[in-house]
């Protein structure tokens, strides 16, 4: 790779970075925010935190990685442009190539970073980020027997225990449980105590006594027990299913999931969704550097048509990952949606590749470029006189 070359790579690399650091950043803590609430509530250790927010760095990073490359490759180019170091590049007789090669090479790396993020980390992490949250729903007791009230844990949920004995054991368990439609049930217990078999929960409830109350019909059921055992995993939040959801599954294993899987069986495309934006989600850094390129990858005499072209190209940009968002959802129930995902990521690096490869690069028509420039002066006239009056109005006013 020529030095012209390098210097460019490294120029684009570190702005990247920098940008998908922050972006990545930013997203996930408005990702963990919404879920704190949970650790907080079952008074986890700063350890549960942080390792919240890690599991979700993988999934906002395959999202946020083609806007970061845009930011990069596109600020560069402009700069570049700016300083007038497009123009000296050109006079010098270098090819368009030497400066293409560069955003090949960056695009290419951050598209390979993707579909391995998406295929391999981002199901394991999704994994991890539910076994967090319900661990931090299985010490549910813990936090209620420090409190000594009643907790809600959702709408619908309530616990409380009145005290902690010796040997770990519980004493005075009262759970209330109305999450089911038309149904309401009741525990109580003098006593009883949580153990793990494996990787379950058991709560053992001992001498205690079940009601269950039809809503419907105020029909009242009453169970008297010396005994009875409860999966700790009916305690977790409404919507988790201890089914393994296909974002948690290894992309092997959706590409062949077993017959007696729960989504094989019952909801199929949710599978083929998550394999639809597994596979489509890579295109999307080397077309949106493609498309830079394009349009900001030649010298520009005229800022203001720098900027015009910026704005096409996040309106391009935009626009395909915001179809994109949409087909992959509706891809489980539309053929003609399957296909689109693909092919629009693949139209776009075909066609903003062809024109790369061939050094045209797009330009907004000069006669939309005098016009805009025609505007931009008008409103700034305006702007003027405006500040204008005001200063004289502000002036010739009492003091």
């Amino acid at each position: 790779m020529k030095q012209i070359e390098r210097y460019i790579l490294r120029r684009m690399s570190s702005l990247t970075f920098w940008s998908l650091t922050a972006v990545t950043l930013l997203v996930m803590t408005t990702q963990v925010l919404i879920r704190v609430d949970v650790l907080t509530t079952t008074g986890q250790a700063i350890s549960a935190f942080l390792l919240l927010a890690a599991t979700l760095v993988p999934s906002v990073l395959s999202i946020v990685a083609p806007f970061a490359l845009l930011i990069g490759v596109g600020q560069v180019l402009s700069v570049m442009n700016s300083d007038s170091e497009m123009v000296v590049i050109e006079a010098a007789g270098v090819p368009p190539a030497t400066v293409l090669k560069p955003v090949l090479v960056l695009s290419a790396v951050v598209s390979i970073m993707v579909i391995l993020v998406s295929n391999f980390v981002e199901p394991w992490s999704n994994r991890k980020l539910y076994d967090v949250l319900a661990q931090a729903q299985s010490d549910l007791f813990s936090v209620a027997v420090r409190s000594g009230t009643f907790m809600r844990l959702e709408e619908g949920l309530y616990v409380q225990v009145n005290e902690k004995l010796p040997g770990g054991e519980l004493g005075g368990i009262f759970l209330a449980d109305s999450r089911t439609e038309g149904n309401e049930t009741i525990y109580y217990a003098r006593n009883g105590v949580v153990k793990t078999l494996g990787d379950t929960h058991i709560l053992y409830l001992v001498d205690g006594e079940l009601q269950q109350r039809n809503l419907t019909n105020n029909q009242i059921s009453i169970v008297t027990f010396t005994s009875y055992a409860l999966d700790m995993a009916a305690f977790v939040p409404a919507g988790q299913s201890s089914a393994r959801r296909p974002k948690e599954q290894p992309t092997a294993y959706l590409l062949n999931p077993p017959a007696d899987d729960y989504y094989a069986e019952k909801a199929n495309f949710v599978i083929k969704q998550e394999l639809v934006q597994r596979f489509s989600t890579w295109m999307y850094p080397l077309a949106f550097g493609l498309v830079a390129f394009t349009f900001l990858g030649k010298a520009r005499s005229n800022r203001h048509e720098q900027f015009q072209n910026g704005a096409i190209v996040a309106g391009i940009t935009l626009g395909a990952r915001g179809f994109g968002f949409y087909s992959s959802d509706e891809a489980g129930f539309s053929v003609v949606m399957e296909v689109l995902t693909y092919a629009v990521p693949a139209g776009l690096i075909l066609v903003f590749g062809f024109l790369a490869l061939t050094g045209t690069t797009l330009t907004i028509p000069r006669a939309w470029a005098r016009q805009n420039d025609r505007l931009i002066e008008f409103a700034r006239v305006r702007y003027d006189r405006w500040q204008r009056g005001r200063r004289a109005t502000g002036e010739s006013g009492p003091a």
